[in-house]
């Protein structure tokens, strides 16, 4: 028997080895370290919520490092999705901003694309496109358990500065034999839809326990609706387009010569008040996305026990997320024409911006559009994963091999149908629609409204003939009246796949403070394929455009489930599925189709930056030292140990010269080496039976997700007006960031079951990527060899040696203007701190018994300054963020309330939807859970949730300027559950 089982006592033993079995990603950690052993007293035999708490428990205490683990309770996670379910561990937080239940997570107050996901603590391919793995992409059921690694080792797979998030599939001999149908029921509040679900789940072992088998699959339909009002644009009144203009002449410059920004000047205008002029908003659309398909999972695996010593196993897991019904339909109300008349009818208010807004007014004549967007996607993920262990008094030899693939592919097709503003003429009416705004009271009291009942779209605004945009593939199409036809929508795809092979050889020694000495070697090949398409209105055949293209939106009466005050409800949209099959047109030899059906736009940049390949071959080797012994009386154990990575990256992408269909595009192969030594130390001490300590002190880092970095190679456009070359340099030299990091965390456990947990971190990140546009930084003397000749900087501009036209560029030369990105050269410093309070209530007195709870707090902020000297800082982070769990569970039945708070946070600017960089306002939400033993073998659970019906907001500077709304509603689930033995 080696060292370490002899310091357990066999009861603990099998109790940690089951635990172990069903979470390997704490296993793999702390592989072959020695666990604190656990008062007998805590090990109890619990079911349902209480389980899954106990687990994470035992899980968190056995581990050296900083980790956190939820576990299925009775074979289900009680939540919408993965992400769903992750955000109820301190230190997580989902990213609702995202359509679809996406369902990112951040942790440790960095944004999603900081943190690592893997699969029973190996590489694994994620259904990525851009940012970070959409949790949404796999049904929980298939899991056993998820695991937070805070704190990595150089044994644990790098790539999460915030640390590791492992979903983990159990193997075949660590589960109980047995068998269950779950059929299940979601309902959808706001759409009022019903999805039903389907789960099987089968474990049985064979050969006296000697071979297990196991499989999983999962069957759901997906059917749900978000409602979102959005304010794109924010413009000054003008005395051209507003009534009584005089009003405002305090808040206008006379002239703006000289002035410093923002300035704007009007005749009569005083500056008494402000120069930066009256601003208002003035472009508002209301939008419903119904997202609607199925997702599919299953898991299926064997475990063969060959010798005391040897097991050997394989699983197979797949997940097929298909929402081919997704739509978007959004009405959209422009004011922002030079003959649209706004007349403001409340009075101006100072924002924090130092600007003056009005934020009601009356409206004639505006831009109508109604757009109707089909955008289908699909998330796919497969893998494989062998593994064979041998361990005896000496030695643990694992071997492990992956091979895995996904896909995630979106694409949209939009059409609109747009009533723009005409000439007032005599009636002063112009397109004859009028009516009112008011945003001052909120969402609650939002209004928009059309004084007239007449449709604002019809046959008028289809009325040819028709006149096609031209050049560059164009999305427009005009007809005599003004009005406006469109094609448009982009397609994107991303093709990943991990190959990996990985040896972890452990030697067990009797030494003094020495354990075992571990080490490994690991090789990867990851690949990654995106594609991008821009849909155009190339080739329609016009004279095919009709009036029964428009039709009444289906969301004219029920816009936030009528919620949202005095909302639009003339609201005609377009029918896309008649569209395209009357007007997609025939594609010649020489056009390239997108997924829709239309003519790709090869001049968009987009089709230009995302169509690319890169390749990943890795090597890796690590040699870790395990520790157990006594200082001064206090047990410490942990390990030392350095991981090396090297990384050969090859690139392959295009270069762009020129626009429009005067483009020249190259492919293009670029190949980088780089390498990666990562040392880390974690220790826990055992301060008492009920005390423990930990430390961590290691090093990490991230390969950028690659559509984040588009590394395109280059794009040169002439500027033949001024003398001069805009060259937007590809990222095909950026290298990943790296993090130092520290974690400390003391947790008292109390009693059986229940602890109180405080941690704290620091990270120093360093080289992150940031945008750069100064000239003068980005001037080599050779010009990157574009082409463009010798290059040199005066003063803070870049210059060509190539002469200019008489009268153009600088000094009779051309000029450079030069904009890409690099890794910044000043770090960035994230802190925080976690609080984790988990009480169980079972030493009361019946009926309290059953009672236990969990609190959790986390707090997060960023130091640092960017390459500009501004202060740097992180989007989509919230500094705070909590939960407050309290359950009660008897023998029979149990109930679960979870109250989920985080606070306000930033979203970078950029895209139509979204406008200047804003905030999300600080938002908390109740859900509820429940279950109900009908006979020993049949349970029925109900779960709802956003009990609160609460929204999401967007705002810029302070609430009173709102940007985006977003509404869920509440939804609900029911379940039956029966087992068979």
């Amino acid at each position: 028997m080696s060292k370490l089982a002899k310091k357990i006592c066999a009861r603990q033993v099998s109790y940690a080895l089951a635990l172990l079995g069903a979470l390997p990603a704490a296993q793999a950690q702390n592989s072959g370290a020695t666990e604190t052993a656990v008062p007998d007293s805590s090990v109890v035999q619990v079911t349902g919520f209480r389980k899954s708490y106990t687990d994470a428990l035992v899980m968190k205490r056995q581990n050296i490092g900083v980790t956190d683990s939820i576990s299925a309770g009775d074979g289900r996670f009680p939540d919408l999705n993965v992400g769903e379910a992750l955000q109820r561990i301190s230190g997580i937080q989902v990213n609702r901003e995202e359509d679809g239940r996406s369902a990112s997570v951040n942790l440790r107050g960095l944004p999603s694309a900081f943190a690592k996901v893997t699969m029973n603590g190996m590489d694994f391919a994620a259904p990525v496109l851009g940012g970070a793995t959409p949790m949404g992409a796999f049904d929980s059921d298939i899991f056993s358990a998820f695991t937070v690694v805070k704190s990595v080792s150089a044994a644990d797979q790098s790539g999460g500065i915030a640390g590791n998030i492992d979903m983990v599939i159990a193997p075949a001999l660590s589960r109980k034999e047995g068998a269950f149908v779950k059929l299940s029921g979601e309902h959808d509040a706001l759409g009022g839809y019903n999805s039903p679900k389907l789960s099987v789940n089968v474990a049985k072992k064979y050969m006296d326990g000697q071979l297990g088998v196991f499989g999983i699959l999962t069957r759901k339909t997906e059917k749900f609706r978000r409602d979102s009002l959005y304010i794109n644009q924010f413009t000054q009144l003008n005395p051209a387009t507003t009534p009584d203009f005089a009003r405002y002449k305090d808040y206008y410059a006379a002239d703006c010569t000289g002035q410093a920004a923002p300035c704007v000047a009007a005749p009569g205008g005083t500056g008494l008040k402000s120069k930066a002029g009256v601003t208002l908003p003035s472009d508002i659309r209301q939008g419903v996305m119904v997202n609607d398909g199925s997702l599919t999972s299953g898991a299926f695996g064997a475990e063969f026990k060959v010798s005391p010593q040897l097991k050997a196993g394989a699983q197979y897991f797949f997940s097929n997320r298909e929402m081919k019904g997704t739509s978007l339909d959004i009405l959209d109300i422009d004011y922002r024409d030079n003959n649209t008349i706004i007349n403001p009818t409340s009075a101006p208010f100072l924002h924090s911006d130092g600007r003056y807004y009005v934020m009601d007014y009356n409206f004639t004549n505006p831009r109508v559009y109604g757009s109707m967007r089909k955008q289908p996607f699909e998330q796919k993920s497969n893998g494989l994963n062998l593994k064979a262990a041998y361990t005896d008094a000496a030695w643990r030899i694992e071997g492990t091999g992956v091979v895995s693939k996904a896909t995630n592919y979106g694409y949209q097709g939009q059409v609109d149908i747009r009533n723009t503003a005409k000439p007032l003429g005599a009636s002063g009416l112009g397109n004859g629609i009028t009516g009112r705004v008011g945003l001052s009271g909120g969402v609650d009291n939002f209004a928009m409204l059309f004084n007239q009942s007449a449709p604002a779209l019809g046959a008028t605004q289809l009325t040819g003939p028709w006149t096609w945009g031209g050049t560059g593939n164009s999305p427009t199409v005009t007809n005599a009246n003004g009005d406006v036809f469109i094609v448009a929508g982009s397609d994107n795809y991303a093709n990943n796949q991990v190959k990996s092979a990985r040896l972890d050889i452990e030697r067990y020694v009797d030494l003094p403070w020495i354990e075992s000495i571990q080490g490994g070697a690991q090789l990867n090949k990851n690949q990654y394929n995106s594609r991008a398409y821009r849909s155009s209105a190339a080739g329609i055949d016009y004279s095919k455009i009709s009036s029964g293209f428009v039709t009444q939106s289906a969301f004219a009466n029920d816009f936030f489930g009528g919620n949202a005050g005095n909302y639009l409800t003339n609201w005609q949209t377009v029918n896309y599925n008649l569209v395209s099959a009357t007007l997609q047109p025939t594609i010649a030899a020489n056009l390239q189709k997108t997924a829709s059906g239309w003519v790709n736009d090869p001049a968009d940049g987009g089709f230009t930056s995302n169509n690319f390949s890169m390749d990943d071959d890795i090597k890796a080797l690590y040699l870790m030292s395990k520790i157990d012994g006594k200082l001064g009386g206090v047990r410490l154990r942990g390990h030392v140990g350095l991981r090396h990575e090297e990384t050969k990256q090859t690139v392959v992408s295009m270069d762009r010269t020129g626009t429009g269909a005067s483009a020249v595009f190259k492919t293009n192969t670029k190949e980088t080496t780089y390498k990666n030594n990562l040392p880390s130390m974690l220790l826990a001490a055992d301060l008492s039976d009920k005390l423990v300590m930990r430390y961590g002190n290691y090093q990490t880092f991230i390969r950028p997700n690659p559509r984040d970095i588009s590394p395109i190679s280059t794009t040169v456009v002439e500027d033949s007006v001024n003398g001069g070359f805009t060259v937007s340099l590809g990222r095909v030299n950026i290298e990943p960031y790296t993090s130092k990091s520290q974690d400390l965390s003391l947790e008292y456990y109390n009693r059986p079951n229940s602890m109180i947990g405080m941690a704290v971190y620091r990270k120093k990140i360093a080289g992150m990527i940031v945008n750069e546009n100064r000239d003068a930084l980005l001037c080599p003397a050779n010009g990157y060899n574009l082409g463009l000749g010798n290059w040199s900087v005066v003063g803070d501009r870049c210059i060509s040696d190539l002469a200019a036209p008489a009268g153009k560029g600088l000094n009779g030369k051309y000029t450079i203007d030069v904009n890409g990105a690099v890794n910044s050269p000043n770090d960035l410093i994230a802190e925080g701190a976690e609080l984790t309070v988990q009480q169980s209530f079972d030493f009361l007195p019946a009926p309290f018994n059953g009672m236990g709870g969990v609190f959790n707090y986390s707090y997060t902020r960023t130091k640092g300054k960017a390459p500009d000297g501004t202060p740097a800082f992180l989007n989509n982070v919230s500094p705070r963020s909590a939960n407050f769990i309290l359950y009660y569970e008897t023998p029979v039945w149990g109930v679960r309330g979870v109250y989920n708070y985080r606070d306000d946070y930033n979203l970078p600017s950029g895209g139509t939807f979204s406008g200047a960089a804003r905030s999300v306002k600080a938002r908390g939400q109740f859900d509820l859970s429940a279950s109900y033993k009908l006979t020993p073998d049949l349970t029925l659970a109900v779960d709802a949730f956003n009990l609160t019906n609460t929204f999401r907001q967007e705002y810029e500077g302070t609430e009173a300027k709102l940007r985006r709304a977003d509404y869920d509603g509440r939804t609900f689930q029911f379940s039956l559950r029966y087992t068979f033995f």
